[in-house]
């Protein structure tokens, strides 16, 4: 292996193995989370209408740079995210939810249901320091991108208040 292929991290293999198989979970619940955002985005009805449409609008666009910034981290530390739809299925702890038949409150409260999951998952993650003790780039990622997650729940527990 050249220089060019050696992963930019100097972790061992196993270390790099536990991180990316943790951050390809949270991939694959990041993508349902996109997903379920914009399929509510496009079948958002009522008076709120507008509002709401907007509002999901900049969550899935949010929710999709997530999904390439994690997919980037798996790949610095020198594995491969997972790219397929039936690996995010296989991995993703977020139910799907086709959304007819939901009022636009409920689907505000079922999106804030998922970003407090992901956000346990990461406080969870995080909270194993002999995983992170020589990786603190992503410790850190995973730190912003938890506030992220945060404000995005703050902004949807705003709409139900």
């Amino acid at each position: 292996m050249n220089n060019y292929q050696r992963p930019i991290s100097n972790l061992s293999d196993e270390s790099a193995l536990a991180i990316t198989s943790s951050l390809n979970n949270l991939l694959a619940n990041e993508y349902a989370l996109f997903t379920k955002t914009l399929n509510f985005h496009w079948n958002i009805t009522g008076p709120r209408f507008h509002s709401i449409h907007e509002f999901l609008e900049d969550h899935y666009k949010i929710l999709l740079s997530v999904m390439d910034d994690v997919a980037e981290r798996v790949r610095i530390l020198g594995e491969v995210p997972h790219g397929s739809v039936k690996k995010m299925g296989e991995q993703m702890d977020i139910k799907e939810s086709d959304g007819m038949n939901m009022s636009g409150n409920e689907m505000i409260s079922d999106l804030l249901t998922d970003h407090v999951k992901i956000q346990s998952f990461i406080k969870e993650t995080i909270s194993h320091e002999d995983l992170f003790k020589n990786d603190p780039g992503t410790e850190d990622y995973l730190v912003g991108l938890l506030q992220k997650h945060e404000k995005m729940s703050w902004m949807l527990k705003s709409h139900l208040d």
